[in-house]
C-alpha cells in the first residue's frame, strides 16, 4: 500500500493547488485593474485634458495653467499633496480657520518617509506601500472569505473590492489601501481568536485613519456577544493605542491634544440634507454617496444571518461613524473601505454571477473615468 492509497499524497496536493489558483486570481484582478488605472492616468489623461483646472479656493498642490504629463505626479494630487508635505516637513497646525496637515493621520507619512531614506522620491514611495498593501489586502480577503464560505465568493468579494471605481485611491498616493489591510487582518485575527495579533494590527488601523476606531467597539462588543475571554477586551483597549498614541504628539508637540479634529471644520463638508436634496434631483454624485452608506446598512442587515459577529459588527459600526462624523465630502470613498460591504457584495454576486459580470463591466468603465479625472486635477471622491 503506497502513500498515495492512504490519500497522504493526494489531499495535500489538492490543497496547494488550490491555494495556487486564488493566489494567481487574486494577482490577475490586481493586475488589470491596476493596469486601466496606469493607463487611465499616463495615457489618456495627457491627451484627453486640454483645459486647465479652476477652482475658486486654494487647492494644496495646483499650479496654474496644470495639464498632465505623464508621471509619479500625477499619483499625488489632493491628499496626497498633504502626506508629500508630512513626509518632507512633518506636521504643521495653527487654529487659524485654514487648512493644516495635522488633518492627516501619522502611519501612512511616517512608511513614506522611511522609504524615503532609502532614496526613494516621497510620491513613489506613497504609491509603492498603498499599491502593495491592496495587493495584500486582496489576497488576506480571499483566503479569509475563501475559509468562512467558498472560492465563488472569495472571487467575487476579490473582484468588487478590484474593480470598484474607489479602488483608485488603493494605487494613488492615499491610504486606502494600507487600510483596507489593516483592517481584515485585525478582523481575520480577532475572529479566530488571535487577539495579540488584532490588537497589533488594531493599533496600526487607527493610526492610519480616523475610521479606525470602529475596531474598538467592534472587538467589545464582538468579546461580549460570544463570551470571549478577558484577551479579547485587552484587544480592543489595545487597537486605541494608535488613536491615543496621535493625542499625545498633538498634545506635546501642537499644544492641542485634538488638533486633528479641531482642524476638520476648515474643510467645507456638505450635510446629508444637501445630499438628499441632490439625491431627488437624479444627481448621481448624491446616489452614490446615498446608495453606498444607506444601502450598506441594508445590505448588511439582509446577510446578518451569513455574516460573522465580528463583520457585522465592524460594518455596522463604521457606517454608524460616517453618517454622524459630517466628513461627507468623501463618504462614499470611505464606505469602500468597509471590507464588511465588499464581502456582503461578493456573497450576492455569487448566488448571481451574471449580475456581477455586467457590474464588473460597468465599474471597470468608471474606473478608467475616475482616473482621467484624478490625474486631470478634477474631484472624484
Amino acid at each position: 500500500m503506497t502513500n498515495t492509497d492512504l490519500g497522504l499524497e493526494v489531499i495535500p496536493r489538492l490543497e496547494r493547488s488550490k491555494s495556487r489558483d486564488g493566489l494567481i486570481f487574486v494577482i490577475a484582478m490586481w493586475f488589470l485593474s491596476r493596469s486601466i488605472i496606469a493607463i487611465g492616468m499616463q495615457v489618456i489623461a495627457p491627451l484627453v485634458c486640454k483645459e486647465p483646472p479652476v477652482y475658486n479656493w486654494p487647492v494644496l498642490g495646483l499650479v496654474s495653467g496644470f495639464l498632465p504629463k505623464s508621471g509619479w505626479e500625477l499619483f499625488s494630487h489632493w491628499d496626497g499633496k498633504w502626506y508629500t508635505q508630512i513626509a518632507h516637513l512633518g506636521y504643521s497646525y495653527a487654529n487659524d480657520g485654514q487648512q493644516h496637515s495635522v488633518a492627516f493621520y501619522p502611519l501612512f507619512p511616517l512608511l513614506i518617509r522611511g522609504l524615503m531614506t532609502l532614496g526613494m522620491r516621497a510620491d513613489a514611495a506613497g504609491v509603492l506601500i498603498n499599491s502593495l498593501a491592496f495587493l495584500a489586502a486582496l489576497v488576506l480577503v480571499y483566503f479569509w472569505v475563501e475559509e468562512r464560505y467558498d472560492a465563488g465568493a472569495a472571487k467575487w468579494t476579490t473582484a468588487v473590492l478590484a474593480w470598484c471605481p474607489f479602488s483608485l485611491f488603493c494605487t494613488v498616493m492615499y491610504t486606502e489601501g494600507l487600510f483596507l489591510f489593516l483592517t481584515a487582518s485585525a478582523l481575520r485575527a480577532f475572529e479566530r481568536g488571535e487577539y495579540i495579533w488584532a490588537a497589533f494590527w488594531g493599533a496600526l488601523t487607527t493610526a492610519t485613519r480616523g475610521p479606525g476606531v470602529a475596531l474598538i467597539p467592534t472587538f467589545l462588543l464582538t468579546a461580549w456577544r460570544e463570551k470571549r475571554p478577558p484577551l479579547a477586551y485587552a484587544a480592543g483597549f489595545a487597537s486605541a493605542i494608535g488613536f491615543f498614541s496621535f493625542i499625545l504628539y498633538c498634545a506635546i508637540n501642537l499644544e492641542d491634544p485634538l488638533a486633528f479634529i479641531h482642524i476638520q471644520k476648515a474643510w467645507v463638508q456638505p450635510t446629508w440634507l444637501e445630499i438628499f436634496k441632490e439625491f431627488f434631483s437624479f444627481s448621481l454624485y448624491a446616489a452614490t454617496k446615498v446608495g453606498m452608506v444607506f444601502g450598506g446598512c441594508y445590505l448588511l442587515w439582509y446577510l446578518r444571518k451569513r455574516l460573522s459577529i465580528t463583520i457585522l459588527c465592524f460594518g455596522f459600526c463604521s457606517l454608524a461613524l460616517l453618517v454622524t462624523s459630517g466628513a461627507l465630502q468623501s463618504v462614499e470613498r470611505y464606505a469602500y473601505g468597509i471590507v464588511p460591504l465588499s464581502i456582503g457584495v461578493g456573497l450576492l454576486l455569487a448566488a448571481r454571477p451574471r449580475w456581477g459580470y455586467g457590474l464588473m463591466g460597468l465599474f471597470g468603465i468608471f474606473l478608467l473615468r475616475f482616473s482621467v479625472r484624478f490625474a486631470s486635477w478634477l474631484w472624484v471622491a
